[in-house]
């Protein structure tokens, strides 16, 4: 399966909870977007983690509950410091075992040019 470089809003996450033929699970933490397919078992259907699968996982990875975020966008600001402190520590974690596929968008922010489309740009000068 090749990489995926892609910024993405919640509702594009969501199409990446393994359910489709490509079987690509993408889960974000602290507005950090990452392809865990390698974890498949535990996070994708079936999976003890697949409540989290497509989803902004950070919330519920902060305060400990496997949930994913249903809301269109989550910005976490009213977790306590501990919480927080806690979601900092699964994104290093995260980003130590999974590749990073981009950011999770904030309603209305533009995505960044990936770098997919930078290098066919340059292929065709």
């Amino acid at each position: 399966m090749p990489k995926l470089h892609k910024d993405m809003t919640v509702a594009e996450l969501r199409k990446y909870d393994g359910s489709d033929p490509e079987g690509r699970v993408l889960i974000a933490v602290n507005n950090i977007i990452f392809d865990v397919t390698r974890g498949k078992r535990f996070y994708g259907p079936g999976g003890p983690y697949a409540a989290f699968a497509g989803k902004d996982a950070t919330r519920g990875l902060a305060t400990q509950q496997v949930a994913g975020s249903e809301v269109e966008y989550d910005d976490v600001s009213d977790l306590s410091p501990d919480e927080l402190a806690a979601a900092k520590e699964w994104e290093e974690q995260f980003k130590e075992k999974y590749d990073i596929v981009g950011r999770l968008l904030k309603p209305g922010e533009v995505p960044n040019k990936s770098n997919d489309d930078d290098s066919e740009e340059k292929k065709t000068q």
